[in-house]
């Protein structure tokens, strides 16, 4: 019984750790994506001054 406790919390702690993952992997690519908008609009800017 102990090893099915031991088992049971190692399994989710791991799925706990992906999840945070996969969260964390989700934030970072909508950091870069407001990133990349930013710089696009910005340098869009930029080109539309210099003409």
């Amino acid at each position: 019984m102990k090893q099915e406790f031991i088992k049971h919390t190692d399994i989710e702690e791991y799925i706990l750790k992906n999840y945070e993952d996969i969260e964390l992997e989700k934030e970072q690519k909508f950091v870069d994506l407001m990133i990349e908008i930013i710089v696009s609009l910005t340098l869009k800017e930029l080109y539309e001054e210099g003409d």
